[in-house]
């Protein structure tokens, strides 16, 4: 029977420990409420968070869209100006060689209307003193072969050409003479022929000693306007012509006498009725 009593007070400590809703107090309530509320704003916070993360990526990546669009549009309105301003170079470039092409042609324009307007007192003065078609320089009249009415001529037959006028072959005799006839001749220059086709005869040969070069009267040159390299008798090469070249002194170059080329006579200032004799 004791075993029954302790069963009993078993049953009975164990029921008096059970307890219903209707006996849960009212601060328990409370705290499940709270605690129910808090999770409710917990996840109300974690979604509005959430929200407003996504908002803020979408307004980044917006952002970053429009910073990356106006990049490029930036890269490609550098590109075109740059493009734009090497055409410019160009343009310009292109301009001051004109530029420099036109200032070249008028300065060369205006020495050649100064050495006309300059020789037009030594072509007058020349109609007095030379025959017609002749010219005066430094009290001496010359003929310059240049009328293409007159064939090219071996040096032979350009030395009887002038002779047959009274004259010969041109002999210089000074710097100032060289200079003068190489600048005539330089502005006499035809630029559809070939500077090979431009050369003329002149009074000087080494054709009786080879390498010793003689004017017609005799005096022998030791330094000349030789062009460079030149006279190096390639051709068997004994007569001697003048060039219009840039640097009057390098215009001479030794030819063989059989070419034919334009040539100058030269001879002394006398009164003259007669015409030329071709």
């Amino acid at each position: 029977m004791e075993d029954n009593g302790n069963n009993a007070g078993f049953f009975e400590s164990t029921y008096n420990k059970l307890t219903y809703p209707e006996d849960i107090s009212e601060d328990d309530h409370s705290f499940n409420l709270n605690q129910e509320r808090q999770q409710d704003l917990r996840l109300s916070y974690g979604n509005h968070l959430v929200t407003d993360i996504s908002t803020e990526i979408a307004k980044l990546q917006a952002t970053y869209n429009t910073a990356l669009q106006s990049k490029t549009e930036a890269k490609q309105e550098v590109a075109k100006e740059i493009k734009s301003q090497q055409i410019t170079k160009w343009e310009l470039d292109h301009l001051n060689r004109r530029k420099k092409d036109n200032e070249k042609l008028i300065d060369r324009t205006e020495m050649e209307i100064a050495m006309l307007e300059s020789h037009m007192p030594m072509l007058k003065e020349g109609c007095r003193q030379c025959l017609p078609g002749w010219t005066v320089i430094n009290s001496m009249c010359y003929f310059f072969a240049l009328s293409e009415e007159l064939s090219r001529r071996s040096w032979m037959d350009a030395r009887h050409f002038c002779k047959r006028q009274g004259s010969d072959l041109l002999v210089i005799n000074s710097r100032e003479e060289h200079m003068a006839l190489a600048e005539m001749i330089k502005m006499s220059r035809d630029p559809s022929r070939s500077m090979s086709q431009s050369g003329f005869w002149i009074g000087l040969r080494d054709a009786d000693v080879e390498g010793s070069w003689t004017w017609l009267d005799g005096t022998r040159v030791e330094e000349g306007y030789w062009n460079i390299g030149e006279p190096n008798n390639q051709n068997n090469e004994d007569c001697a012509a003048m060039y219009p070249r840039d640097n009057p002194f390098n215009s001479w170059n030794d030819a063989p006498c059989n070419w034919n080329l334009k040539w100058i006579c030269e001879r002394t200032p006398r009164p003259f009725s007669s015409s030329l004799n071709v």
